[in-house]
């Protein structure tokens, strides 16, 4: 089982170097792997804004993601460009939103534990994902290539993850 985990690890890392070369690509063969994402990330929130019967921000932004979802499915192969496009449309909003969220939720954490540094941290990466969400509006096929990347990255990441976790259980 080792050496098969270690396998998979080089083979996520090949792979997740291929994506890095071929970004834009990456996203397009990505498309259903982010509908399932914004799918199962939507019913998820649909579902825990039900069970905590809390129906705010995160609520509204779940119910996002699960359409995005839904619409991508509906829409398979024939209209790729154009599910493409809603893709980054919602992720575009969907960065918008999460940094609103983001530092609403800095400013509500600073009341409960009186860490102004925190809420300062929080505060900033909110307002750089709403510059990322409004960049990501007027440049979509930027936004393409950073979520190829982060394709890539993820690739690597989680064959490194394997490879030493395999090497740990080993020895």
């Amino acid at each position: 089982m080792t050496v098969l985990s270690i396998i998979i690890g080089v083979l996520l890392i090949m792979c997740g170097i291929s994506c890095i070369f071929t970004p834009a690509l990456t996203f397009l063969s990505a498309g259903y792997f982010i509908i399932i994402l914004f799918w199962v990330y939507g019913i998820m929130g649909v579902a825990r804004g039900i069970a905590t019967k809390n129906f705010g921000i995160d609520f509204f932004f779940s119910i996002l993601s699960l359409i995005a979802g839904i619409v991508g499915f509906i829409y398979p192969g024939a209209a790729a460009m154009e599910t493409n496009m809603i893709i980054l449309t919602f992720a575009a909003i969907w960065f918008v939103l999460k940094g609103i969220l983001s530092i609403m939720l800095s400013i509500q954490a600073k009341e409960f534990t009186g860490n102004t540094g925190l809420m300062v941290v929080g505060i900033l990466l909110g307002v750089i994902s709403i510059l990322l969400g409004i960049y990501s509006f007027a440049h979509p096929f930027v936004l393409a290539i950073a979520i190829g990347l982060l394709i890539a990255f993820y690739f690597i990441e989680s064959g490194i993850s394997m490879i030493i976790l395999a090497l740990r259980s080993n020895g």
